[in-house]
């Protein structure tokens, strides 16, 4: 009887400096102890025999074993690491998982390293579903080995390849993500209703008109929610280890028809993975959160919505994990063009949204890489430079150290005559433009292209009309749904995107 949560598993990684929560199942009112690095605890179950402790913080180690104790029945949890635990959230580009990714697939960009582990959090959506499914190959502690390293987020192994390399200590990432998403999922209920969340307001637990049980019991039939097997998806493998052709996406979806959905899935609707991922995750300490997520967004009417519920997410996970200065590490979306059919609609406005949380939230920071997108994929297949560019400001920021790690972001453009000078923040050591001519810059007089060159001088950008007759003038810098940025600081990071009306 005697049980702890799932994620307290042989090979786990806890987090260091925090005190170390743990919590599971035992006889109702009876006594369970903890013990770890020499310290213990005892608590006692409630009338369902719930139970939960805390121990102080640990310190650095390797090796530790966690002994829980009841009566006569004993859970011992070796292999043990203390060190630094953050989870990577979000949607596809999140989950993408290193089996898939550019520089694995090369043979360049995995090495076997015991001390960087993954844990990833099982897909449900709904009461029951792990046990609907086969979820045997999800939810446990995996180390960064081969056989092992496929089931990675590609994202948060260089994130924590890098954070290994730079403060030797463990690292844990723990992925919580699901592709496909959109924000409403991942945040409370109640949240979703105060920001106004489409299908929040009218979601009265009656979809279509029918019943709870009758709509659990269509979804246990659905094998669109068998989330157990993450490479057991064909369209999966297809879409993400490159980019296919429309006639191989016509072909595939010929052989392989998709099942008639007539409701809505349950990742859908507003707070069932905060519900069914999210709250299980917590109160199990971490240093911080790792969010890409917002391409499902795509096409969102009003895309400054965005800016609300995205700081209603990480508020609901701030209070969850209680902690108010969790830090959150937010990777701004880069462009793309189409994608299978879709069209970028609105991820400047995605963008500009996730620019002012970071801009407006504590302890929350904006992840550039918008020189990596591609044209006609949503997944960038490049996931290193994700990962190396939130370590960095995870460095920064987090760990203190005294290094460059933001992107470089214009802060004010002025005009005389026929020379404008933008100036930056997060340019300490001067700007660059790699290549022969700075790209993602659009400069129009009422609509009308005005032809113009640029070249860096110091911190700032320094431009010279070619055609001018004085009209207020509009920068437009990577506002189009394609481009990439050429323009960095010293510490190869690219430009925000920016407009000014001048």
């Amino acid at each position: 009887m005697l049980k702890a949560a799932k994620l307290f598993q042989p090979g786990m990684v806890v987090q260091k400096g925090k005190p170390l929560k743990i919590w599971g199942e035992a006889e109702p009112f009876a006594e369970v102890a903890v013990r770890f690095q020499g310290m213990e605890e005892r608590v006692r179950t409630d009338e369902y025999g719930k139970w939960s402790a805390a121990l102080p913080s640990p310190e650095y180690s390797e090796g530790e074993e966690l002994l829980i104790l009841s009566g006569k029945e004993i859970l011992r949890i070796p292999d043990i690491l203390v060190g630094e635990v953050w989870v990577a959230a979000g949607q596809s580009n999140m989950e993408f998982w290193m089996r898939y990714e550019k520089y694995y697939r090369q043979g360049d960009g995995f090495a076997e390293n015991p001390r960087i582990r993954f844990f990833d959090v099982p897909k449900i959506a709904y009461a029951g579903q792990d046990q609907d499914f086969d979820y045997d190959r999800v939810g446990r502690w995996r180390n960064a080995a081969a056989g092992e390293i496929e089931y990675f987020s590609a994202v948060g192994y260089y994130f924590a390849r890098e954070l290994e390399r730079r403060l030797d200590v463990p690292v844990g990432i723990i992925g919580c993500n699901w592709g496909g998403t959109e924000c409403a999922a991942w945040m409370s209920r109640e949240s979703a209703k105060r920001t106004g969340c489409p299908g929040a307001e009218s979601f009265t637990g009656l979809p279509d008109g029918i019943g709870w049980e009758e709509y659990r019991q269509i979804q246990r039939e659905n094998p669109l929610n068998d989330k157990g097997n993450p490479f057991g998806d064909a369209f999966t493998e297809l879409m993400l280890p490159r980019t296919p052709s429309e006639e191989e996406i016509r072909a595939f979806f010929q052989a392989h028809p998709m099942p008639p959905q007539t409701l809505p899935q349950s990742q859908t609707l507003p707070g069932t993975l905060f519900t069914h991922m999210v709250k299980p995750t917590a109160p199990f300490s971490i240093r911080g959160v790792l969010w890409y997520q917002g391409e499902s967004e795509n096409g969102m009417e009003e895309t400054s919505r965005y800016t609300d519920m995205l700081t209603a997410l990480i508020g609901d996970w701030r209070a969850v994990w209680e902690d108010p200065c969790l830090p959150f590490l937010v990777v701004q979306l880069p462009g793309w063009e189409s994608w299978w059919g879709a069209k970028n609609m609105g991820f400047a406005g995605i963008r500009k949204s996730q620019e002012e949380v970071a801009d407006r939230e504590k302890e929350v920071y904006l992840c550039s890489i918008s020189d990596v997108g591609e044209r006609f994929d949503i997944h960038p297949k490049d996931k290193k430079i994700v990962g190396e560019r939130l370590a960095l400001l995870a460095l920064g920021h987090v760990y203190g150290q005294s290094i460059l790690c933001d992107a470089p972001k214009a802060l004010k453009a002025f005009r005389e005559g026929q020379k404008i000078q933008v100036s930056f923040a997060n340019a300490q050591g001067g700007l660059f433009i790699r290549g022969e001519r700075l790209a993602a810059l659009e400069i129009t007089a009422k609509g009308r292209p005005v032809p113009f060159q640029a070249f860096v001088c110091g911190e700032e950008l320094m431009i010279r009309l070619l055609d001018d007759n004085g009209e207020p003038l509009r920068l437009a810098f990577a506002q189009t749904g394609w481009y990439r940025v050429n323009l960095y600081n010293r510490s190869g990071i690219p430009a925000i995107p920016f407009a000014f009306s001048i």
